[in-house]
């Protein structure tokens, strides 16, 4: 139950010197409100986090459960074009039915003057660009904290493909201390109509730039980015396109048996990965302990 909004003694004698009530956590001086039209649910704007093509993502106060909020705006030219809102609407959709430790918790979408919103869980942490491993057996270990994310998301029916594995959409949280899954807007669920074609250079395979992702699609991407954990560089330096596979990993300082397992993870073909990602989870287990 949200609090009332007459604000408290504590907000009244901090007024003017912060953002947010040290005692209360109330926030004390925000920017726009945006309301869901039909509940009433109000967010207020603190700041942007992030701008892309498709979006922009807003740090929101939730004035239903006075905390903080992550508020996705889609592209006002995009939200006229049908595919955009399908995706969009098809984020909010699937990341509803979604209930793991390791993914965002949804908690509204709505429309307001033709604007499209998604609110959900703010992760309070870094992603994995942002921060590095003390070694390859943390490296290891959060990969394979990723991997238990994607057996949750492959064993839905229908299964869920993430689409979008890289090292900016894991978060490490900061209380509990896990890896987080984020950002939803390439998300597909397996078995549906196939031919979008939506890639990221260097962490995609194959097959998602033909528009054909599958489950192992999840797996490549694993792979690239633990490549991008041990060696800081862009993983696609790596990849030998007349070879069709990476090359030069253990020059870059990665041991040979763990290198392996990254060869098997980011193979050219699907069908040539791992199984699935239990069993890439279990292939990188002997490399967490160490």
């Amino acid at each position: 139950m949200a609090r009332s909004k007459v604000p408290s003694e504590c907000c009244e004698r901090h007024g003017g010197l912060t953002r947010f009530c040290p005692v209360c956590g109330r926030l004390l001086a925000g920017g726009e409100v945006l309301e869901n039209p039909e509940s009433g649910h109000r967010y207020e704007r603190v700041a942007t986090l992030a701008q892309g093509g498709m979006s922009t993502t807003y740090l929101v106060f939730n004035h239903q459960n006075d905390r903080l909020a992550v508020l996705k705006e889609i592209d006002a030219d995009l939200s006229r074009k049908a595919k955009a809102r399908e995706l969009f609407l098809r984020e909010a959709q699937v990341l509803a039915e979604l209930d793991h430790g390791g993914i965002p918790r949804f908690y509204d979408y709505f429309s307001s003057d033709e604007r499209h919103y998604l609110v959900m869980e703010m992760i309070h942490g870094l992603t994995l660009e942002q921060v590095q491993p003390r070694s390859a057996a943390q490296a290891a270990g959060w990969m394979i904290e990723a991997c238990n994310v994607l057996v949750y998301l492959h064993g839905l029916q229908p299964p869920v493909i993430h689409r979008d594995i890289k090292p900016a959409n894991l978060i490490l949280r900061y209380n509990p201390r896990e890896v987080v899954l984020i950002d939803y807007g390439a998300v597909k669920l397996a078995g549906g109509r196939q031919g979008t074609r939506i890639a990221t250079p260097g962490y995609s395979p194959p097959e998602q730039g033909r528009g054909r992702p599958c489950l192992q699609s999840d797996i490549y991407g694993v792979g690239m980015t633990l490549v991008f954990l041990l060696t800081r560089q862009f993983p696609g330096r790596f990849y030998h396109p007349r070879e069709r596979r990476l090359v030069g990993l253990e020059e870059a300082g990665i041991e040979a048996p763990l290198a392996a397992v990254i060869a098997k993870a980011t193979a050219y073909l699907p069908q040539e990965r791992h199984r699935d990602s239990q069993e890439l989870a279990h292939a990188l287990a002997p490399f967490a302990l160490g």
